[in-house]
């Protein structure tokens, strides 16, 4: 007796899993395109379609707000800036050394500036306050300085006690004043900006030695140009030698060069 079999069933087309799996590896797909698409758009486009939605839906493009957000400035390093200048002072300094100006010009470097001390009959007569123009050398060394760095320069003119009277000047303030201005208006000539530059005439009431001697009375006949680091203009006004790379040399101090700068500019480092 032949044994019952069951008859053989086949079905068309695929397993219904089949079809759910294939929907759901479709869907992965195409999220996984989307981000990716999403994550390379460009900026442009991206707000070019975000403001296109905003105009469709009726979104305002920017909430009104009387509150203004301004980009943080944050300055350069003064460690930065302290090595640029004293880099380019010592620079200047080697030249005055090599053009035999040691005695004429003396340069004091601290935390708020460079103060460069000329002697005044170095640039002018006696009794007047026209600059002598072939002594100007020095000026025009500190005018390409200045034109370096956007800090203000002030420039004073000091005398001795001996009383003045004459048409020109009638007082020793009258003489200090003039020779301030006469060598303000020369940076001004060599394209120093002059909304930089103040010219102050003090005469013979700041005096740095004794008048009593000849000595001191010629250290008082002087005009005295500060460079003044203003760390405020560091967030105000680019540095022009900012994008410049420091060389590595220009962070220390030449040990091997001997100046009146130098000495103080190693001892300033020494305190540091």
């Amino acid at each position: 007796m032949a044994r019952n079999q069951r008859p053989i069933v086949v079905k068309q087309g695929l397993a219904l899993w089949v079809m759910t799996y294939g929907d759901m590896m479709s869907l992965l797909l195409t999220f996984f395109v989307l981000i990716v698409s999403f994550s390379s758009m460009q900026e442009a486009k991206f707000n070019e379609a975000a403001a296109s939605l905003r105009q469709a839906f009726g979104v305002l493009s920017a909430p009104s707000t009387v509150v203004e957000f301004n980009e943080p400035m944050v300055p350069p390093s003064r460690s930065d800036v302290d090595a640029e200048v004293a880099f380019e002072v010592q620079e200047l300094e080697r030249s005055l050394l090599a053009e035999d100006m040691a005695n004429a010009v003396e340069i004091e470097m601290n935390e708020n500036g460079v103060e460069f001390r000329i002697s005044a009959p170095f640039l002018f007569p006696s009794g007047g306050a026209d600059l002598q123009m072939d002594r100007t050398g020095v000026l025009a060394k500190l005018a390409t300085l200045f034109r370096k760095f956007p800090y203000e320069i002030e420039v004073e003119g000091h005398t001795d006690s001996i009383p003045i009277s004459t048409s020109r000047y009638p007082s020793n303030w009258d003489l200090s004043a003039g020779r301030a201005v006469a060598v303000a208006r020369y940076f001004q000539g060599l394209e120093v900006p002059p909304d930089r530059i103040s010219a102050t005439g003090f005469g013979e009431f700041r005096p740095i030695a004794d008048n009593a001697t000849a000595e001191g009375r010629s250290r008082n006949r002087r005009v005295e140009i500060f460079l003044k680091l203003d760390r405020a203009d560091l967030v105000r006004k680019p540095l022009p030698l900012q994008d410049i790379e420091v060389e590595p040399e220009r962070v220390g101090i030449d040990s091997n060069l001997e100046g009146p700068v130098t000495s103080r500019l190693r001892s300033r480092q020494g305190e540091r």
